[in-house]
C-alpha cells in the first residue's frame, strides 16, 4: 500500500510539471508581437542605385560579365532591391572587375580605350619611336636584356610610368600608353637616338 501511494504521489508531480511546462513554453502575446518578428530590410536609396548603375555599366563597357540585374529581378517580384543586396553586388563586380584587369585580356583592353585620347601627333611620333627602337616588335629585347619591349623601356623607367613585370611581356596597346605618359610627361629624351 505505502508503494501505491508513494507511485501515485509521483505521477501526479510528474503530471504536474508536464501540464506546468507545457503552458510555461507556449509564447503569450506580448512575447509574439515584439521580438520574434524579423525587420523588414531597408530599400536601397537613390546614391546606393546610381553606384551600382555605374559599375554595371562599367563592366558593360569593357565587356565584363556582369551578372544578374537586381533592379529588374526585384521589380518582378514586386519589391524594391534593397540596400544590403547592392552593396554586396557592387562588391562583387569591383572584385571581379579587379580580376579582370589583373589579367593579360584586361590590361589590353583597358589601354586600347586610353589609347584612343592620344592626340594625333603623338601617335605619329610614337609610331616613329617604335619603328626605330625596335622594327615595331613589342617583345624586341635589346641592350643585352636591359632594355625591352615596342618603346625599349628599361625596368626602372616601366614602373616610373606605373607598369608592372616585364614591359616586352606587357600588351602592345599597355606599352603604347605608358610611352604616351612618358613622352607627354618628360618629353623625348627617355629615347636620346629616336626620340
Amino acid at each position: 500500500m505505502k508503494k501505491a501511494a508513494l507511485l501515485l504521489a509521483c505521477a501526479c508531480a510528474l503530471l504536474a510539471a508536464v501540464t506546468t511546462g507545457a503552458v510555461a513554453v507556449t509564447p503569450s502575446q506580448a512575447d509574439t508581437t515584439g521580438t520574434n518578428t524579423t525587420p523588414q530590410a531597408r530599400a536601397a536609396g537613390t546614391h546606393l542605385r546610381a553606384r551600382y548603375r555605374h559599375w554595371r555599366q562599367k563592366l558593360h563597357h569593357y565587356g565584363v560579365w556582369r551578372g544578374r540585374n537586381l533592379v529588374r529581378a526585384a521589380a518582378s517580384d514586386d519589391r524594391e532591391p534593397t540596400a544590403r543586396e547592392l552593396r554586396h553586388s557592387i562588391r562583387r563586380m569591383k572584385r571581379r572587375f579587379a580580376n579582370w584587369t589583373g589579367t593579360y585580356e584586361g590590361r589590353a583592353t583597358i589601354n586600347r580605350f586610353k589609347v584612343r585620347h592620344i592626340p594625333l601627333w603623338g601617335k605619329q611620333k610614337l609610331a616613329s619611336i617604335a619603328w626605330c627602337e625596335s622594327r615595331n616588335d613589342p617583345h624586341a629585347v635589346g641592350g643585352g636584356g636591359a632594355y625591352r619591349g615596342l618603346y625599349q623601356f628599361s625596368f626602372s623607367t616601366w614602373r616610373v610610368v606605373g607598369g608592372w613585370g616585364d614591359p616586352a611581356a606587357a600588351p602592345r596597346s599597355e606599352q603604347t600608353w605608358r610611352a604616351w605618359v612618358l613622352l607627354s610627361k618628360h618629353g623625348s629624351g627617355h629615347w636620346p637616338v629616336c626620340g
